[in-house]
């Protein structure tokens, strides 16, 4: 199709909810919703987190044929974005990467595909799972990206982009510099309950209980949010990085149902230190619930260790629970393509 831009509009959500006076933009950067959890991010459990880390987080890991697609199975199952069948056809590239279509447009969400989740190439977060596709290999317009941390803003994957010009980038307040610096020229900024209106596809930024920064000296001066994605024969919600609270639920009221919920399964443990940022897998189904989803599939898991969890719980426990609270759910394996019937 063509890229074309030039009808886009922004406005707010209708509707009353507690951020119309913009609470969440607090002197010192961007702050969460009121939250059950306690942040324990600060101390000695955050210490002993960062020691396993180092010792253990980049070890390998074994990906069995289920877990992961080989490249030319990845190749060929793609084609079912353009095959017009029922139901939505959806893509997992790793971590919270998806690739789906709305209306017109092809669009992708956070694309991490660099080799660590870090400022340096020698250090920090290693990929541990398959890179069966690359984003050259999906047709899309849009990127939607979450927030800023290096697991979900990945300068490298973004770089690579080809045609940059000519991508529309839906973001969060304070990411289009970095965006533009890349080469992004459409970019535009969200904050929470804002909509944007492009080609009979509405993307509207939502609140999530989260953090951003990418270095020790801009902590929060960008915002993080969760996506609610409607189009003409699909609604999808995208839960970026975030733990569990209330709001999910007044996001189910004003915005009503929807038919797949993209959930935040893994990078929970401990959960004295990460409850508030984090949602683990029974809080996953519980978000996805609140928003009305008629299909939950688990996402931010399985593509490098964050976390102290066993690395493939987040899967198991996701089932689980989807199965004890009879929700409708699944999860994909890297670089597969699974038809939603949602």
């Amino acid at each position: 199709m063509s890229r074309s831009w030039d009808k886009v509009d922004i406005n707010n959500v209708v509707g009353e909810h507690p951020f119309l006076d913009k609470p969440h933009h607090g002197p010192r950067g961007f702050l969460n919703p009121p939250s059950p959890h306690r942040d324990g991010r600060v101390g000695a459990g955050m210490g002993r987190v960062l020691w396993q880390l180092a010792r253990e987080g980049n070890r390998p890991v074994a990906f069995a044929a289920p877990d992961a697609r080989p490249r030319e199975q990845a190749l060929s199952e793609i084609r079912a974005h353009k095959t017009g069948q029922a139901g939505m056809p959806l893509t997992w590239l790793g971590q919270s990467c998806f690739y789906f279509r709305a209306g017109p447009l092809g669009i992708v969400t956070d694309p991490f595909l660099g080799a660590r989740a870090s400022p340096f190439s020698f250090s920090g977060p290693k990929r541990l799972a398959p890179r069966p596709l690359s984003l050259s290999d999906l047709d899309f317009d849009v990127i939607v990206m979450s927030h800023n941390h290096y697991d979900h803003f990945c300068s490298e994957t973004l770089a690579a982009v080809k045609d940059k010009h000519t991508r529309l980038v839906v973001t969060t307040l304070g990411l289009a510099p970095a965006f533009r610096k890349l080469g992004y020229r459409h970019v535009y900024e969200l904050d929470w309950y804002q909509t944007l209106s492009c080609q009979g596809v509405e993307f509207t930024a939502l609140p999530a209980y989260h953090f951003s920064g990418r270095s020790l000296w801009d902590t929060d001066r960008t915002l993080w949010a969760s996506f609610a994605i409607h189009g003409p024969d699909r609604r999808v919600f995208f839960a970026g990085d975030t733990g569990y609270g209330p709001e999910f639920a007044r996001m189910g009221q004003l915005l009503g149902e929807c038919d797949i919920g993209l959930v935040p399964i893994g990078a929970y443990g401990p959960r004295e230190v990460f409850a508030q940022v984090h949602a683990d897998p029974l809080e996953a189904v519980k978000m996805g619930r609140d928003v009305r989803a008629r299909h939950l599939v688990g996402m931010h898991w399985g593509t490098l260790r964050l976390t102290t969890e066993p690395f493939w719980e987040p899967r198991e426990e996701f089932l689980h629970h989807l199965e004890a609270m009879q929700v409708s759910g699944s999860v994909l394996g890297i670089g597969e393509t699974r038809v939603i019937s949602a």
